[in-house]
């Protein structure tokens, strides 16, 4: 349980990320490529593209959640190192590359190395497993697609996550007076005040940019703040919190809230960004609130048809979710627990009463992760006989596998350059400028032949 890694450990590290990137090269390109180069996954390579050409971003109609962190920053750094056609396809794999290594070095600081790397290995496989069972039943949308997504509240979530991952380990970790502090040598009293501005810092650094950029994943991720921060308090803390540390802790985030939301106003009065609480609250004063939950209702009972006709294959990811939770960590039973309420309002609020959609299966995203974290977590405990070298070997298999699966990108290609149409509806207009990179700029009209303006950079003046 050192935090020294041994060479060996580092090898067997190194062999899983390999295979595990060659795994979700092989999904990207194969079962996941339509939908990773649908109209709305293109908004990121795009609007980086016009940056850098310089020809601005201001004429961009941004989405309610622009996503300019961590998307479009991750986006920007990858259209440095990689040829633009292959971005979305190295998004996905760099962005599941990070989960990885991020569960492992979060797993490594509580468990051994060999029980984090057979978790990352399950994991890997279950992933996998429901990937090609969704892909098999014809599921529509393919829901585990968001693990790889781009501008979809995914990389938002995840980066929640790893806040809430650095709060834990800083609460964890044992943390001596100062006057304690006093008594070890220099580079320790230096490493204890650095780590005690440090961790905080980055949390509310952190936080404040997903409120700029994603305030879903920012609400998701301080729920689970919110549950791990209630579980690792305990009674006798709590009468310990004076009025002045009270008023800190409830002050402060109110404050913040206040500026961030100006800032946010700020942002929208220089970009075209839609004002999602204007949306809402008019929504909500055209109707009673008998009005309200009937439609919440009825909107909750077709969205569960839809789940049952559509998204077969996670059907069979709930019913092993059921079976294994009981076993899953107190704190993910519990992040469970309080989320999913959570999201279906959220679901609700946003699907029915904001932007209207049928079926936004996406809000509930963080379930399918954090259940594939518990069934993982399960596996890995209850297979311990299986050497690590024999589980690495199973992977080797999907790629073998996923190799033979055929392989769209060259056909979306030439049909998509092909379309020399000059006006074109919204799920054509991004990938012709896409494929064509940049060549041709069709304009999105409705069916009414007005000019469509949603997440779009085809208009320079509005």
């Amino acid at each position: 349980m050192g935090k020294h890694f041994h060479p060996r450990e580092w090898i067997g590290l190194s062999v899983f990320l390999l295979i595990s990137i060659s795994i979700n090269y092989l999904l990207c390109e194969t079962i996941y490529f339509i939908p990773l180069h649908s109209a709305d996954q293109l908004y990121t390579p795009l609007i980086v593209s016009d940056f850098v050409k310089g020809e601005g971003i201001l004429h961009w109609y941004l989405p309610p959640s622009p996503y300019f962190f961590p998307d479009i920053l991750l986006m920007f750094i990858l259209y440095i190192g990689f040829p633009f056609l292959v971005l979305p396809t190295m998004y996905g794999v760099i962005q599941m590359g990070l989960v990885s290594l991020g569960l492992y070095l979060l797993l490594s600081s509580i468990l051994s190395k060999q029980k984090s790397l057979s978790f990352l290995i399950w994991f890997q496989t279950i992933f996998t497993l429901f990937s090609l069972l969704g892909d098999i039943l014809g599921d529509k949308p393919l829901p585990l697609v968001y693990f790889f997504s781009n501008a979809h509240h995914s990389t938002g979530f995840f980066f929640s996550l790893f806040l809430v991952s650095l709060y834990y380990k800083y609460q964890s970790n044992p943390k001596p007076s100062w006057n304690q502090a006093e008594n070890r040598n220099h580079n320790q009293t230096q490493n204890l005040r650095i780590h005690a501005v440090l961790y905080p810092f980055l949390f509310f650094i952190g936080f404040s940019l997903l409120y700029l950029s994603d305030r879903f994943a920012f609400c998701i991720g301080i729920i689970c703040f919110l549950v791990i921060h209630s579980l690792e308090g305990n009674q006798k803390q709590w009468k310990e919190i004076s009025y002045p540390k009270c008023f800190y802790s409830i002050g402060v985030p109110i404050v913040s809230l206040v500026v961030l939301e100006l800032t946010f106003y700020f942002l929208k009065s220089k970009f075209h960004i839609p004002n999602s609480f204007g949306i809402l609250f008019t929504t909500f004063q055209t109707k009673t609130w008998e009005e309200i939950s009937f439609l919440s209702v009825h909107y909750l009972f077709d969205f569960a048809k839809q789940f049952l006709y559509h998204n077969r294959s996670l059907l069979g990811l709930c019913f092993v979710l059921g079976l294994t939770y009981p076993k899953f960590p107190f704190r993910l039973k519990r992040i469970l627990i309080v989320l999913f309420p959570i999201l279906l309002v959220l679901l609700v609020v946003v699907g029915r009463f904001t932007y209207l959609h049928p079926y936004p299966i996406r809000y509930l995203f963080p379930i399918w992760f954090l259940g594939i974290l518990g069934i993982s977590w399960v596996m890995s405990n209850e297979m311990k006989p299986f050497p690590i070298l024999v589980l690495l070997l199973t992977l080797t298999l999907w790629i073998l596998f996923l190799s033979f699966l055929p392989k769209p990108r060259n056909s979306v290609k030439k049909t998509h350059q092909s379309i020399r149409n000059e006006e074109v509806p919204y799920d054509l207009e991004k990938p012709i400028r896409f494929w064509t990179e940049g060549k041709q700029k069709p304009i999105p009209i409705e069916e009414g032949g007005k000019p469509y303006r949603w997440i779009t950079g085809a208009f320079h003046t509005p």
